[in-house]
């Protein structure tokens, strides 16, 4: 317990070197530090609790037993993404069950998608709610229709809140590629919820 308390006033290089010379403890702070914010990526590529549980979980093996080469040029948040997004494309490319919780509810959408307007805090009149509802629906389903490498580029700059640079990083290409990506992602979801007659 006190060498958990004492990793958590790292910072990551911090904990990196920690890991290398064997401390578990410093490998523990860093999943803890980025375990939500990995499945929710994988989360919202894949579009799948199981898939995406069974990415974010593959996602720390991967980076436990890759630490001791990890290079320090990005940082661990970037590096962890990277190897998020090469596991969820693997499993798109394997047949992944994308789309298979199209019957979730609602409540598990929010759990699972934060950042997403929330159509029952309360404020809004149960047909407002409702519309909220099937729109939340509605980008869900047209988000995963995208083709990958936008839907990539959308969810990291888009719910993550990555740079440029950063989302470059994750998807090893240029940042003037990640903007065409990212404009391509919009307008692509712009044309299919408007032939929902959504917006």
């Amino acid at each position: 317990m006190v060498l958990l308390r004492e990793a958590r006033t790292h910072t990551d290089t911090g904990l990196v070197e920690r890991c290398r010379k064997g401390d578990s403890s410093a490998f523990d702070e860093l999943v803890r530090r980025y375990k939500d914010r990995v499945y929710c990526v994988a989360y919202r590529y894949l579009g799948n609790r199981e898939d995406a549980l069974d990415v974010s979980q593959e996602v720390f093996v991967r980076a436990y037993r890759g630490i001791g080469s990890f290079r320090g040029t990005a940082q661990v948040c970037t590096w962890l993404h990277s190897i998020t997004a090469n596991l969820a494309r693997n499993r798109l490319r394997d047949g992944s069950r994308m789309g298979r919780d199209k019957g979730t509810s609602l409540e598990a959408m929010r759990e699972n998608s934060p950042g997403l307007a929330d159509a029952g805090d309360g404020h809004a009149s149960p047909r407002e709610a409702a519309i909220a509802e099937e729109t939340q629906e509605m980008l869900l389903k047209c988000l995963g229709e995208l083709p990958e490498q936008y839907r990539l580029a959308f969810v990291l700059r888009t719910f993550d809140d990555l740079s440029y640079e950063e989302i470059a990083e994750v998807m090893e290409c240029p940042v003037g590629t990640v903007k065409s990506r990212l404009n391509q992602a919009r307008q692509l979801l712009r044309d299919q919820l408007r032939e929902h007659a959504v917006i």
